[in-house]
């Protein structure tokens, strides 16, 4: 496997630009990626990758002013559960039991949850599956969900009322079993590495993965299975998340290491700390949240098809995809939700959220997929009531010119 590095780019001329945008306007920038993470603590403090970092521009607990005027338009929402509407061969279905854990301040658990769902199992050959579990669609509050604005970021808010439609999603991460055996079938786009990994193991999740190949991995998948995969929408993958939660985390008011693979040496309440693992654990192996997801909270980060916004907009609140149709080096942003093994709990919110050149990565991330019928097979599209999606409105300068840094692989052409 090819060696890894880690490197800056610099835009001299667009750093110019923010620079002088910065001294002529009041608005904080926001969010992007650091170095190797972006997972600050509560008070600010050290990454959870060990390196110390100054919390995000625009700081927690500051709106910003600009755009944090009134919510979107409430979407209208079901009365109860929307079961997915995608056609499966029923041979291939069946019902999984499960429990989830709920916590309090101090990570006692004093609730366990028992669920029930169906999952649908895609068989990728030679003995490798995929295994996806129904998420009923419904509404919820997408972004920050506290009154105290200093637990969250700008870009995760106004926060609103959100409505998604039912869809199966990954009940893990994508693996390196799973990632190899697709690699392995005929491109539709671009080839795919594979083994692009820096912590190489069948069963643990595939990380440095730019997000183009990721969505070439869910159309491969189409073309082979004939079921529309694609990544999640923000608003998916939040719902998902959550799973009915309304909080910081889907187990409560905080993690713990039971359940999540994170970086717990500096507890978010009143937990106990722990030693981080400081690398990444097999997939599904940990706990499970109210939907029978597992490391929604942890492992790798993941891509999402949304073009990155600078603050949440009603077409997330529709549950759709965002879109961005221009060509311009700022509009290639892509955003990426959950923490990693490497993130502080912070990092690890439900409402997390940041951007990413899509052809860019990171070792500390990957993606899952989602298997529904509706937005395309891999790429965000027009919205069927005539939106366009486009989000250069809500894009701020920081975003044309940040230059987070980036593992890459040498043979990549693109990198």
């Amino acid at each position: 496997m090819a060696q890894r590095k880690t490197g800056w780019r610099i835009w001299p001329a667009g750093l110019a630009l923010g620079f002088l945008w910065a001294m002529t306007t009041p608005t904080p920038l926001v969010t992007q990626v650091a170095a190797q993470e972006r997972s600050t603590s509560v008070g600010g403090g050290k990454v959870g990758g060990g390196e110390a970092t100054s919390p995000p521009a625009g700081g927690r607990g500051r709106s910003g002013g600009k755009g944090t005027g009134a919510r979107p338009p409430a979407v209208p929402c079901p009365s109860g559960p929307l079961a997915p509407t995608v056609a499966l061969p029923a041979e291939q279905l069946s019902t999984v039991t499960f429990e989830s854990p709920r916590l309090d301040d101090k990570g006692n658990v004093v609730e366990t949850v028992k669920g029930e769902t169906q999952r649908f199992v895609e068989n990728l050959g030679n003995q490798v599956t995929l295994e996806l579990v129904a998420v009923p669609g419904g509404c919820f509050t997408l972004g920050n969900t506290v009154s105290d604005e200093s637990e969250s970021y700008d870009n995760e808010r106004p926060p609103m009322r959100a409505r998604v439609l039912g869809f199966y999603m990954g009940r893990t991460e994508v693996t390196q079993a799973q990632w190899r055996e697709v690699a392995s079938w005929p491109k539709v786009e671009r080839d795919l590495p594979p083994s692009p990994s820096k912590y190489t193991g069948d069963d643990l999740p595939v990380d440095s993965i730019t997000w183009d190949e990721a969505v070439e991995f869910c159309r491969r998948l189409t073309r082979r299975t004939g079921r529309p995969y694609r990544l999640p929408t923000e608003a998916e993958w939040e719902y998902a998340c959550r799973a009915g939660a309304t909080g910081l985390f889907a187990y409560g008011a905080v993690l713990l290491p039971t359940l999540e693979n994170y970086d717990g040496s500096l507890p978010y309440r009143d937990e106990p700390a722990s030693q981080p693992r400081k690398k990444p654990t097999p997939a599904g192996s940990l706990g499970v949240n109210a939907f029978g997801l597992a490391d929604m909270h942890g492992n790798v980060r993941e891509w999402c098809l949304d073009t990155y916004t600078s603050r949440l907009t009603g077409i997330h609140a529709q549950g759709a995809p965002v879109r961005n149709i221009r060509q311009e080096e700022w509009a290639q942003h892509r955003t990426i939700r959950g923490g990693s093994w490497a993130s502080l709990p912070d990092g690890c919110r439900c409402s997390i959220r940041e951007g990413l050149h899509r052809e860019e990565l990171l070792t500390t991330l990957g993606f899952r997929v989602v298997l529904s019928d509706r937005y395309g097979e891999g790429q965000p599209i027009e919205l069927d009531n005539g939106e366009s999606g486009r989000t250069s409105g809500f894009l701020r300068l920081n975003e044309r010119t940040s230059a987070p840094a980036f593992s890459h692989r040498p043979e990549h052409p693109h990198l």
